[in-house]
């Protein structure tokens, strides 16, 4: 039985991709801060084969807890780590609070790095591993009034991108999903005026038959749904004056 380490794993993309991993026969670890709701879970028997325990991706004694937590009902196997945790604030960049680019920083990016570099023995010692995190559209170029979110997710997507090169020599696949806005609690705490050419109309469910695919696959980027591919190709292609203005039409900003 292949086995999945996912965080984030009490809602939203977390959750629904650790019930498709679970339809599909994996074992599956769901770690979180919200213990409560893992415990429903836990009870609410729709997950047979799973170990559940909380994990704060910002503190890495608690990553490496959940990580050996993991690992003891595994036989120390991890076919698949889902680097999923994160958090969102959007709103101007200096009127935002400094707590909150800070969380931004320490789920995001902190907490995506130490759940890597703590798990990498454990994917290196099992055949044909794979981390697949989850990035954004916004890393395609950085948005206004997501500042801080988006280069958190430039930076999951060049880390993505360098461990994809550093571990191919241990058999470990790198890959990052970027997905548009995404109809969960956090997709659906952004601010009006992003609504205006955005729109939150792809599900959970999708996001995680895309990690699946991931895993599968061989590509090392994932960009989700139409709007998002032809963004990403004038992004690429446009003069840089035109990528910002296209960026100004798209945020209404």
């Amino acid at each position: 039985m292949k086995t999945v380490f996912i965080t984030g794993a009490a809602q939203g993309i977390g959750l629904a991709t650790a019930r498709h991993f679970a339809a599909n026969g994996w074992f599956v670890g769901l770690y979180d801060i919200n213990l409560d709701d893992l415990n429903k879970l836990k009870d609410s028997g729709t997950f047979p084969n799973a170990c559940i325990e909380y994990c704060d991706v910002t503190k890495r004694d608690s990553i490496e807890k959940a990580v050996t937590h993991f690992a003891q009902h595994t036989e120390n196997k991890m076919d698949l780590l889902v680097n999923n945790a994160g958090v969102l604030k959007s709103g101007n960049f200096e009127q935002n609070e400094p707590i909150e680019h800070d969380r931004i920083i320490d789920v995001n990016i902190r907490g995506f790095t130490h759940l890597a570099q703590i798990s990498f023995n454990y994917l290196r010692q099992t055949p044909d591993s794979a981390m697949v995190g989850l990035c954004s559209v916004s890393s395609i170029h950085g948005l206004p009034l997501l500042a801080v979110y988006s280069a958190s997710k430039f930076y999951v997507d060049g880390l993505s991108e360098a461990l994809s090169i550093e571990w191919a020599k241990y058999g470990i696949r790198v890959a990052s999903i970027k997905a548009p806005m995404v109809n969960t609690q956090m997709g659906n705490s952004l601010r009006p005026e992003l609504m205006t050419k955005f729109s939150v109309d792809m599900q959970p469910d999708e996001v995680a038959e895309a990690v699946l695919l991931a895993y599968e696959g061989e590509r090392t980027s994932y960009i989700l749904g139409t709007s998002s591919k032809v963004w990403a190709w004038f992004d690429k292609h446009l003069p840089n004056s035109m990528r910002h203005r296209l960026v100004q039409f798209l945020t209404g900003h």
